[in-house]
């Protein structure tokens, strides 16, 4: 399933002014569930670009969901990771993150609390099943507390490169609070199909308050792990070598000037989500097409400072985390599609990014109020790359709805992130969606993208 988009896909520079505008396409409700559905989060089986994996939270129930397409999208199956309360305070999970390996085997991580209270102590969990058509797993616990107080944040990623020594292993990145209060960026790794873990292994080296971890693996296996450290302002990137067992010295990706809100840590306030806060909140991807940027990593965010949203903007790196573009080289944020006067320009937030393993091709999706002078109304929004990050096609809505948050009815914001997977030249972007808020709430919906759709016309003459 491809939209074909109605849009002369000119390319550009860094700056890509405007937004072409999608033709009506099959836009898929995903969750088609009454109860708001937040944190979207994608991921395609690398060897069958038909099977899709997407979950949410399910905040009504008390309950993680999971959906499962066999059809590029068009057709979604949902399930639960374990039974919904009647309750909501007896259990809570948040934070879902989907994976799938080689063999076709899907994962799911969570964090799960009971009881449910302000003080919960939350841990990571894992389930898996070795199909689509398979049932799940019961939770496994990642890792024991023992001297922790909580976790939070997690995130997985699987070795889905046939020439890793790693291929196959399954990683979980989280942010771990110590019994002295500071936080640091923990990993776990499993061989067995997520049946055992490994005892946890600190990546950061610096930071007392680290959150919104991200994980990506290259061709040869290496492991790389962004993140935000809050208590320095900034956005950090390690790398290991030997499978996640240790991790280098960290590389800073950005650094931020803000006015401090006490409940934001380095996050910002907007019209679009004024009962939440804006975070730079990165995803790592890595190029591991084995074509010309191959070896590539690349660590998107939302560039913020005391003057508020600077847009999606994107940092990059060679394989041995060198900066070859972004805030490392000029302290300047690379903004991907963000232009205009700073009183006139729009808002956007939650960037998303992907590598497409097949073409090289590299994806960012975010959410965007441009058209909308008041800043409350936003379209997700994609752009694609095909240099190595260094021109953009025009950026494109995915959703041919926008959304409002600050409408009445809706109480539960956009989450902390959304999704973005890409295989064989579509992608398939997932969000936070408010177009049925009157009937269900807030909604997870996705659409295929494909990459020839936004390709550069070709030469003249």
């Amino acid at each position: 399933m491809r939209i074909r988009l109605a849009v002369a896909a000119g390319w550009a520079g860094v700056l890509v002014a405007g937004v072409a505008a999608a033709s009506p396409g099959p836009e898929i409700d995903v969750s088609n569930l009454e109860g708001p559905q937040t944190n979207a989060t994608i991921a395609i089986d690398p060897h069958n670009d038909h099977v899709l994996l997407a979950a949410s939270n399910s905040l009504v129930e008390g309950t993680e969901r999971l959906y499962g397409s066999t059809d590029s999208g068009a057709t979604w199956q949902s399930s639960t990771a374990f039974p919904p309360t009647r309750n909501v305070k007896v259990t809570c999970a948040s934070d879902p993150g989907v994976a799938i390996d080689l063999r076709g085997r899907q994962f799911f991580s969570f964090v799960r609390a009971t009881p449910c209270s302000s003080n919960g102590v939350y841990r990571v969990y894992v389930i898996a099943r070795p199909g689509p058509a398979a049932a799940w797993s019961k939770p496994v616990l990642v890792a024991p507390l023992r001297t922790a107080r909580l976790d939070d944040k997690p995130t997985i990623a699987v070795d889905a490169s046939p020439a890793s020594p790693h291929r196959n292993r399954v990683y979980v990145a989280w942010s771990r609070l110590s019994r002295g209060t500071v936080f640091s960026i923990v990993l776990s790794h499993s061989d067995d199909g997520g049946k055992t873990w490994s005892a946890p292994v600190r990546v950061n080296r610096t930071g007392n308050e680290v959150t919104y971890a991200s994980i990506a693996t290259a061709r040869n296996g290496t492991v790389y792990v962004a993140w935000t450290d809050i208590s320095n302002f900034a956005v950090r990137i390690a790398r290991s070598t030997d499978g996640g067992r240790h991790f280098g010295p960290e590389q800073q990706v950005a650094a931020f000037a803000i006015v401090t809100i006490p409940h934001c840590g380095l996050g910002i306030v907007i019209p679009a989500e004024p009962h939440s806060c804006i975070q730079a909140n990165p995803t790592v991807s890595v190029d591991a097409s084995g074509g010309k940027y191959s070896g590539r990593v690349y660590v998107s965010y939302t560039g913020t400072d005391f003057q508020g949203d600077q847009g999606a903007s994107l940092t990059t790196f060679d394989s041995r985390l060198r900066p070859l573009s972004g805030y490392p080289r000029n302290q300047k944020n690379r903004a991907v599609a963000q232009s205009g006067p700073l009183e006139t320009r729009p808002d956007q937030f939650w960037a998303q990014s992907a590598v497409d393993r097949s073409t090289g091709a590299l994806w960012l999706c975010f959410y965007d109020t441009r058209g909308d002078p008041a800043r409350r109304r936003a379209h997700y929004t994609c752009t694609v790359s095909r240099d190595g990050g260094k021109s953009w096609a025009k950026p494109v809505r995915a959703a041919s709805v926008d959304s409002d948050e600050t409408q009445r009815g809706a109480s539960y914001q956009y989450g902390y992130y959304q999704g973005l997977a890409a295989a064989n030249g579509v992608a398939h972007p997932i969000w936070t969606d408010t177009r049925r808020l009157d009937d269900l709430g807030e909604e997870i919906y996705t659409v295929a993208l494909a990459e020839a759709d936004l390709r550069p016309p070709a030469p003249s003459g």
